[in-house]
């Protein structure tokens, strides 16, 4: 129940817009497709080769974008490695594994393609990183010839397979298993050759950034439409994938627009909260094959035994026991422990996997014959700590979720106020209050629920110290929503006397800001304060109180040395784009001794400003934590290493807390 209540509220708390609404679908927004290539020094592998494999990778991708966009091919030994992109100098220190990375999105689809003489072939690999989803293509692609005139055909066919057709999704009213998606550069041109009924899309969460959108990428011919003189860049965007939530398309409509079936293991397969302001989906190079799939623990172990699992898969939609045809049962093939399809497959398995009562759905797509690894837990005792561990896990998320909705109520209240429209600021603030009230209480029933029960679960010790965590944020939200309800008092005082017709209209004005610096200082928001008290005098020329307290603000605010500076930047503006758990880990000591410089200052502005810069960094961490394999001994070493970054974060917070109070 709570976790149904959770979604409704997250929602009213971020203002109760649906969250498909806020992104442009850009379809008059033309593709720039980068082909970045990478060859490995060979005698054979000339200047006049890759130059002609530049030609005919370029010949066999335009015409197939047409008037869609622009195909651009780039060689990196044309190029010092300092005028090369981040992404390209990420990619040769980091190969493909680069492009997993989440960072800002520019627009532009960059594919790179690796090229290597060896053994008597010439070997090229290919994947892209898609910079309107964030996504990267699923696959490394790979292919080779002894023919070096051939290279380029070959890679051009690789590289159009996974050229990923892009758009914004669309809520349909009253369905929560359909959509639309909206492409982009539909408006440019027919779509119908790019896609297909039955084709995959996957899907990633958008979410703003408190960074100003990156610089746009050039186009082939070095165009590039400046913003106006003193125009205020946007902010970034970033995105996180959903996964186990594709998208299969059953119509494709003349002006772009395609309708699809949602496919996904969750009960909400794209939630509001956490930020998110919309998503967005790329088409997959899907084939027909046949499905393998091995079922792999929280251990990292193969399940080996097939009598007490049920494997079915079908490329229509999710087959449980009873149902359906006996052909979407999987065989077990015991050398491999692997289950393995009947027939093959198009583009995507749904695949359920039933033991007992517990019965688990893995939408997945058809890339190739290669086994796919989906985490089950078949022992029965610690799929119940499984199902206990997943129940923290999300509580915590709604309860970090509710705080980052808060903040960005104060945010959004705050800035009506600015624009003069209080009795909108009063609703908006009015309904985060009430929402963040009743999840508040939700989220206490939550705990207490969680608590009892956690008394009779086999857990990790780990789990007590998330549901504290996510305790003291169910603390911290209601402490805040106080502050939130006195704000509201002021507010509505300043919406009587808008109403009432004797009241002077400076007098008015100036409550108003007031209530806005009110807000800013509890946020730590001291410059826009300043900017406020500046507006206040305007009204209020001379006046000696607004005067003094401007002057107070002013003294409180100001930078005490280079050290202050750098402490307060690093805070403020460098950790909060960190981007990878690695970055997270890295970046702890750095924030303890920015922080030891603030305090030492006695800078309790910056520290408040910090923490509204906690809420989305936990959201953050949490969203870089929630794709990870079990089943990957690397991730499971992320994992530990989030785990360690997450109680490290939560000590920092809590001794901020007390330093601000």
């Amino acid at each position: 129940m709570i976790r149904r209540f959770a979604a409704v509220v997250v929602v009213a708390l971020l203002a109760g817009a649906p969250a498909f609404a806020q992104l442009d679908p850009e379809t008059k927004q033309p593709y720039q497709w980068r082909v970045v290539l990478s060859v490995k020094p060979h005698p054979l592998l000339t200047p006049d080769f890759r130059d002609r494999l530049k030609r005919d990778v370029l010949a066999a991708l335009q015409p197939g974008l047409g008037s869609l966009g622009a195909v651009e091919v780039i060689d990196l030994a044309d190029l010092a490695r300092d005028r090369w992109e981040p992404l390209w100098q990420q990619f040769d220190d980091k190969g493909f594994a680069a492009l997993d990375a989440p960072r800002d999105l520019t627009g532009a689809k960059t594919h790179f393609l690796k090229v290597e003489h060896r053994d008597g072939r010439i070997h090229v690999e290919s994947r892209q990183h898609d910079g309107f989803t964030g996504l990267p293509s699923p696959l490394v692609r790979a292919q080779s010839t002894r023919a070096p005139e051939l290279v380029g055909r070959t890679a051009g066919l690789m590289l159009d397979r996974d050229f990923g057709l892009v758009g914004t999704v669309e809520a349909i009213t009253g369905k929560t298993d359909e959509v639309k998606v909206l492409v982009r550069g539909a408006g440019l041109g027919p779509v119908k050759d790019l896609v297909q009924r039955g084709d995959v899309f996957a899907v990633a969460a958008v979410r703003k950034t408190n960074r100003p959108a990156p610089p746009p990428v050039r186009t082939a011919t070095g165009k590039i439409i400046e913003p106006p003189p003193g125009s205020v860049p946007p902010p970034g965007l970033t995105s996180t994938p959903r996964d186990f939530t594709l998208l299969k398309v059953t119509d494709v409509k003349a002006d772009g627009t395609l309708t699809c079936t949602v496919l996904t293991r969750y009960a909400n397969a794209m939630p509001a909260g956490g930020g998110v302001i919309g998503y967005r989906a790329m088409k997959l190079g899907t084939v027909k094959a046949t499905v393998a799939v091995r079922l792999v623990d929280g251990d990292g172990n193969v399940e080996k035994n097939s009598s007490r699992v049920t494997v079915r898969a079908s490329e229509t939609g999710f087959v449980v026991a009873g149902a359906g045809d006996q052909k979407d049962v999987c065989g077990f093939h015991l050398g491999t422990a692997q289950f393995r399809t009947q027939r093959p497959l198009s583009n995507v398995a749904c695949v359920t996997v039933t033991m007992g009562t517990q019965v688990k759905s893995f939408p997945v797509p058809v890339l190739s014959d290669a086994p796919i690894a989906l985490p089950f837990e078949t022992n029965e005792a610690k799929a119940k700590q499984a199902d206990y561990e997943r129940a923290v896990l999300k509580a915590a998320s709604d309860a970090a979720d509710a705080r980052l909705a808060q903040s960005v109520c104060f945010e959004a209240v705050s800035d009506l106020i600015k624009k003069q429209k209080n009795a909108d600021a009063l609703s908006r603030a009015k309904g985060g209050f009430d929402a963040a009230d009743a999840y508040g209480k939700a989220l206490t029933d939550e705990a207490a629920r969680l608590r009892k029960e956690g008394e009779t679960v086999t857990k990790d010790d780990r789990i007590d110290t998330i549901l504290a965590k996510m305790e003291q944020n169910v603390a911290l939200l209601k402490v805040y929503n106080e502050q939130l309800g006195k704000h509201l008092d002021e507010i509505k005082k300043v919406v009587d006397r808008e109403n009432d017709p004797a009241a002077a209209a400076k007098e008015v004005q100036a409550q108003a800001i007031n209530a806005r610096i009110t807000i800013l200082l509890a946020r730590g928001d001291a410059d826009e304060a300043l900017a406020a008290y500046d507006q206040l005098l305007l009204i209020l020329p001379g006046d000696a109180d607004v005067t003094r307290r401007k002057g107070a603000l002013a003294a409180e605010w100001k930078v005490k040395n280079d050290a202050h500076q750098k402490a307060r930047d690093y805070l403020l503006k460098t950790w909060p784009a960190v981007a990878t758990i690695q970055d997270f880990n890295e970046s702890v000591v750095r924030v303890r001794d920015a922080v030891a410089e603030c305090k030492k200052h006695g800078d309790k502005l910056t520290i408040r400003k910090l923490l509204t810069v906690f809420s989305t960094a936990v959201v953050k961490l949490n969203d870089l934590v929630t794709p990870l394999d079990p089943a990957s001994d690397a991730d499971r070493t992320l994992f530990k290493v989030a785990e360690g970054v997450g109680r490290e974060m939560a000590k920092i917070e809590q001794e901020l807390r007390k330093f601000v109070e």
